[in-house]
């Protein structure tokens, strides 16, 4: 899932880093359904929105994890919810196959009514038991979703990663993360943000399954001119400073 305070799906939007953890805060629900979807929406974060803003942000991360140069790239979208990024990711004449995984039924319901995403193509169903064969995927995605993982769950699905990601394939994560002289309280404003912790914490485990910081991809993703709102000039990286974003590669 993502995050209000950083993912408004509209083609141009000004979304704030903070998550308003006030009493007054619109997002309530702590069950992916209907509930969270209708929250979610009305609080400017519709998860069926697509258009340039997604079709742009695809095409970035690809370029960023050089897809192109994969024989038969394949994408996966780890906890994707309706899947607008997905068929960012399935419009571009790059990957060979797509695939998103959502816990979410209502979510995965919606996005397949929406974008026309075949069964094997949008599932619901857990992160940690990716229903792929090892070292099959060029790209693993997941934004803003790892945060709304309790710590107990981490590390399974994190090996997952590693397992279908290829000797060499990348992945591009985004999520919430404290640095330093933040506070947890300042990622609060969503009750589903159970796991909010230090950049170090994520980087560590993230290193131990061979998932190593790729600093060209990063350099591309810090150099890339594609952006969020068409007509505007600023980057992703410009536009979203705040972003908590790992661009890595598996070692052989």
């Amino acid at each position: 899932m993502w995050s209000v305070g950083k993912w408004f799906g509209a083609d141009r939007s000004e979304p704030s880093h903070r998550q308003d953890s006030s009493p007054g805060s619109p997002l309530t629900a702590t069950r992916y359904d209907e509930q969270y979807y209708r929250e979610h929406a009305e609080a400017g974060l519709d998860y069926l929105n697509h258009g340039f803003w997604h079709e742009s942000y695809a095409r970035m991360v690809s370029e960023t994890t050089l897809q192109e140069a994969y024989p038969k790239p394949f994408a996966i979208d780890a906890g994707c919810a309706c899947g607008s990024i997905l068929k960012g990711f399935k419009d571009l004449p790059v990957y060979d196959r797509v695939l998103g995984v959502d816990l979410s039924d209502h979510m995965v319901a919606l996005g397949r009514k929406r974008f026309g995403f075949a069964d094997s193509e949008l599932m619901a169903g857990s992160i940690a038991n990716l229903p792929v064969e090892s070292g099959a995927v060029s790209l693993v995605h997941s934004a803003q979703v790892l945060e709304h993982i309790p710590d107990v769950m981490v590390d399974a699905i994190l090996d997952e990663f590693a397992r279908v990601l290829r000797p060499g394939g990348r992945a591009f994560l985004c999520l919430d993360a404290m640095r330093t002289g933040e506070t947890k309280e300042m990622y609060m404003g969503d009750p589903t943000h159970v796991n909010i912790q230090p950049v170090l914490y994520w980087t560590k485990k993230l290193q131990r399954r061979g998932l190593l910081f790729d600093i060209e991809a990063y350099n591309r993703f810090a150099r890339s001119r594609l952006g969020p709102t068409d007509g505007d000039p600023r980057s992703f990286y410009e536009s979203y400073p705040n972003w908590s974003a790992w661009t890595l590669i598996r070692s052989d």
